[in-house]
């Protein structure tokens, strides 16, 4: 089954493979499936808490993992919810949440079906 090019870009992933080779390539692939839903974690914090810092940093994060991988929807949601966090706007970083959590499911999606082909699971 092959990755959809809509949610993850082919490019990055190819970057990342001539940069360090196929092990390395997956290997980053696992650390975002393995780190990124600590990163949600930190966000999500802020539903409960009027304290941006921790969830603009977790977006911080989750955007630049994402970058890596190539989940260009999770980047750009990521980075306007990092934005938001600056900015202080609490509303607009609850808004956000949501639409996060969705690019992150479908990049997850898209992701494991890249380890679970090179016969590793995430």
């Amino acid at each position: 089954m092959a990755i959809d090019p809509n949610i993850i870009d082919q490019a990055a992933l190819k970057r990342l493979e001539d940069w360090g080779g196929t092990k390395l390539s997956h290997e980053i692939v696992r650390l975002f499936l393995k780190n990124g839903p600590t990163r949600l974690d930190q966000i999500r914090e802020v539903m409960d808490d009027e304290d941006l810092e921790v969830p603009e940093r977790g977006a911080h994060s989750l955007k630049s993992s994402a970058a890596n991988v190539g989940a260009q929807l999770l980047q750009e949601v990521a980075s306007d919810l990092e934005s938001a966090a600056s900015d202080g706007d609490l509303k607009r970083v609850r808004e956000l949440v949501p639409n996060l959590e969705e690019a992150f499911a479908e990049a997850v999606q898209e992701l494991e079906v890249m380890v679970k082909e090179d016969g590793n699971e995430a």
